[in-house]
Order: structure tokens, then sequence, then C-alpha cells
């Protein structure tokens, strides 16, 4: 049987991403723990393979000795890092952004706001200007040969794009 797993746990990103992964080998799922932060041993346990298995598997196969062993280990990881915060990044802003349409669609209709959505409203009106729709495609959308997405980027433009908007306003 086929165990579903949830595209947003660690655990499946991390078994999508190690090698192995075709041949259904108790292999993937050892490195995929391995990948997580796992030690050895834990990963044995948890992959269901015996800690022999995996000194034979060494021996036997260089690029299986590299990934559990050498850079790809920590390369791996960085991948892992990186896809994971993209993919959770990714699931919060789109939950930040169906907030904003049901309560922009409430206002927009001519329904009644609560206090706090109206107060929403308010300080949402400020993050949906061109200046801001710029900057976010230009991080996110960037041109192939970009550098990658960086959050802290993102936030200190966005935070620097609110500072002058507050400086004009006050002046």
């Amino acid at each position: 049987m086929i165990e579903k797993l949830d595209a947003t746990d660690p655990q499946a990103i991390a078994e999508a991403m190690v090698p192995f992964q075709d041949d259904g080998s108790k292999k993937s799922k050892y490195l995929s723990y391995r990948v997580t932060g796992f030690t050895v041993m834990e990963s044995c346990k948890l992959s269901g393979c015996h800690h022999k298995s995996v000194l034979r598997w060494r021996e036997a196969d260089a690029r299986f000795r590299e990934v559990d062993e050498g850079d790809g280990l920590s390369d791996l990881r960085k991948e892992l890092a990186v896809s994971y915060l993209d993919l959770e990044f990714t699931r919060n802003f789109r939950l930040v952004l169906h907030k904003d349409f049901e309560i922009l669609y409430k206002w927009v209709v001519g329904e009644s706001l609560t206090p706090f959505e109206a107060e929403y409203v308010v300080k949402l009106r400020s993050h949906y200007t061109p200046q801001q729709l710029a900057v976010i495609k230009q991080v996110l959308g960037g041109k192939q040969g970009d550098a990658p997405f960086d959050f802290t980027k993102l936030t200190l433009t966005l935070r620097r794009e609110k500072e002058t908007l507050e400086i004009k306003s006050e002046g």
C-alpha cells in the first residue's frame, strides 16, 4: 500500500528530493530522514532498515555514500530548507491574500464590516499600491538569472515603502 504524504511535510519534501526515490527502496526513506536532520541510527529505526544494510549500501554504492556521508547530505539539507521555506511562505501568503479578498469583497458589495474589518481595510489599502505590486513582482517573479527569492529583502523593501508613505502623509 502506498502511503499518501502531505506535501507540506518536510519529510515528504525530503523524500521527493533524495536519490533512489524511484526504486521504492528503504534507501530513499533512510536518506530522507538523514536530510531532515536525524542521526544514522534514528534514520535506520524510522525507515525500518538495519545499520548493517546502511554500511553495505555505503560500501557498494558511491552515490549513496556521498549523499549519506559527504557533501551531498549538506547540499540536500540546504535545498530542503529553501524548498520548505518557499512552500510555507507561499502557503501563508496565499492565506493572507484570501483573507484580504474576503474582507475587501465584503466591503465592496456593501456588507457591514466589524470594527476590526473596517480597520483592516484601512491598513490594507496602503499595501495595495502599484509600487507594492511592482516590488512583489520584482522579488517573487524576477527574470531568469536573477537572485533567488529573498524574504529579508522583501520585508526590508516593504518596510522602506511603508516608512516613505508614512513620511509623505505626515508632511
